[in-house]
């Protein structure tokens, strides 16, 4: 009897050992890297207490918290080729992804500004990919998308770039569609308002936030949306089939005829 309860106790030891080791690993799990950096962003892991200097080419973990400091922009390629621009005084978790058997990513938008360039990977059955805030939640299947939150007003606003983004409010039931040029905004307690054309220039302001230069690195590797996202100020954006219109009609030229023979002339009387 006391060995076998000596067993149950050694078991039961080792269960929570390798439980415990198990959620460290889980939580050190890389999900992306920092593919460029404008100015100092830092990073608190999961279960540390002290936030530290992110640099290019710096791994991202699941559960770290990434913030940037004022002026400051950070862009993150997911491993699965989503794209993460933050902007100037904003922080972001990374809470959750998972690649199979379907695709799920969920993020922590505290405050600040992001933009989220997200692949057609998440628009498989039963795929998701949402960023929330404290106030709404913003959930796409492949599409691009801005959110904000502005915790002083305790506001969030969504502008969609392309495609369509669902926004929920945190607190209330209803949900709305935001296509592209449209925006919607969520205040807590709330339920998103009817979505509005988007000013020019606040749409300007918000894309110039998210924007960032090549870094040092290599460029984000190509995902799904880039055959139709536009790469160049005015270059239209293209299904993939029609990439072969938007370029310049090339005619071979035609060989010219030979000159005509000389006339003969006239015979004389015989």
């Amino acid at each position: 009897m006391r060995f076998r309860a000596m067993y149950r106790s050694i078991l039961l030891l080792a269960m929570v050992f390798v439980a415990t080791g198990w959620g460290r690993a889980s939580a050190q799990e890389q999900v992306g890297v920092v593919d460029a950096i404008e100015g100092q962003a830092e990073v608190l892991h999961a279960g540390a207490s002290a936030w530290t200097p992110l640099g290019e080419k710096a791994p991202v973990l699941l559960g770290d918290q990434l913030r940037t400091q004022a002026g400051a922009k950070l862009r993150v390629v997911l491993r699965e080729d989503s794209v993460l621009q933050l902007g100037p005084s904003s922080q972001l978790e990374i809470t959750q992804q998972l690649l199979a058997p379907t695709t799920v990513s969920r993020f922590q938008l505290l405050f600040g500004t992001l933009r989220a360039i997200v692949t057609e990977r998440y628009s498989q059955l039963r795929g998701r990919f949402d960023v929330e805030t404290p106030t709404a939640i913003a959930g796409v299947r492949g599409t691009i998308f801005i959110a904000q939150y502005d915790p002083a007003q305790e506001e969030t606003l969504v502008v969609g770039i392309e495609h369509v983004t669902h926004v929920s409010g945190r607190a209330t039931a209803g949900e709305v569609d935001v296509g592209p040029g449209m925006a919607t905004r969520v205040r807590r307690g709330s339920r998103p308002v009817v979505p509005q054309p988007i000013p020019a220039a606040q749409l300007r302001m918000l894309r110039q936030a998210t924007e960032l230069g090549g870094g040092t690195g290599s460029r984000p590797r190509a995902n799904a949306l880039d055959a139709r996202r536009p790469q160049r100020a005015g270059e239209r954006a293209l299904a993939p089939g029609a990439q072969g219109l938007d370029q310049p009609l090339i005619t071979p030229q035609q060989p010219k005829p030979p000159p005509p023979p000389p006339p003969v002339p006239p015979r004389g009387p015989r």
